[in-house]
């Protein structure tokens, strides 16, 4: 059998990988339309076969910083609901502190920490008890005015009755003309305010307040507003209605006004 020499062989390379770099050549530096044509076909053919590629990982980039993103969004979100809430309570205590009370009396703050299930709502639970020098008797009120009464304390809860649910009597004073009465809660919004004289002037509108001589109270808390007034054709008594300031439903912190030096 013959065979084709190595040098013949190699000959044969050497010509057709020359006839390929010179086509090569011609094909991308000549100006001809077909060309043309061919080296656009070729460069989109190399950009398709990377495309695929670079877009998946483009992709997968962009959908972890958009996770990232939400991740931190929802974090900034909680961050700012929390400044917002600690602002609103600054603002509570803040307008809590500037109320003048006697020297006999002293502050506890106390976060409601629910509501007693048996009190149909006429009471409810705060996180302060004897070991913060909270006792039964003690009044209780928030910046908006009155709340109510400590009913029953233990170490760390107390239990608070409301001026809304009370069945005790609240002396109270008008405004203006300092008209003295007893507050008795119709509901959880409203109460009748007894024992004001005809002739003492009150009006819708004007506030009304705990008296100097109230048993359980410091004088000059807020109670409610007046919201009907009237002179009584039974009695020599005005015929008197207020809201409370404070609407029970809302409740989120308290302050204890306890008596300083009681045993």
């Amino acid at each position: 059998m013959k065979t084709t020499p190595k040098h013949i062989v190699y000959r044969e390379w050497i010509f057709l990988i020359s006839a390929v770099i010179l086509s090569l050549f011609l094909m991308f530096f000549n100006d001809s339309s077909f060309n043309d044509t061919l080296r656009s076909y070729g460069l989109d053919a190399y950009s398709l076969m990377h495309y695929d590629y670079f877009s998946l990982r483009e992709k997968s980039a962009m959908e972890k910083e958009i996770a990232d993103l939400r991740s931190k969004i929802v974090s900034l979100e909680t961050e700012a609901e929390r400044y917002e809430s600690a602002v609103e309570e600054n603002y509570r205590l803040r307008a809590m502190l500037s109320i003048d009370l006697p020297d006999s009396f002293a502050f506890v703050y106390a976060k409601i920490a629910g509501r007693d299930p048996g009190s149909s709502n006429t009471s409810l639970l705060i996180n302060a008890g004897t070991e913060k020098g909270v006792n039964p008797g003690d009044a209780t009120i928030t910046e908006a005015g009155v709340v109510g009464i400590i009913e029953s304390s233990g170490e760390n809860i107390s239990k608070v009755s409301l001026i809304s649910g009370r069945n005790g009597k609240i002396a109270v004073r008008t405004e203006i003309n300092r008209g003295y009465g007893i507050m008795t809660p119709l509901d959880q919004r409203t109460a009748k305010i007894d024992e004001i004289a005809k002739n003492v002037p009150v009006n819708v509108g004007e506030r009304i307040y705990t008296a100097d001589f109230s048993e359980v109270f410091p004088p000059d808390l807020l109670i409610g507003t007046v919201v009907f007034a009237s002179d009584s054709s039974a009695t020599i008594n005005k015929i008197v209605r207020i809201e409370f300031s404070q609407n029970m439903d809302l409740i989120e912190d308290v302050f204890v006004i306890r008596r300083i030096g009681r045993k």
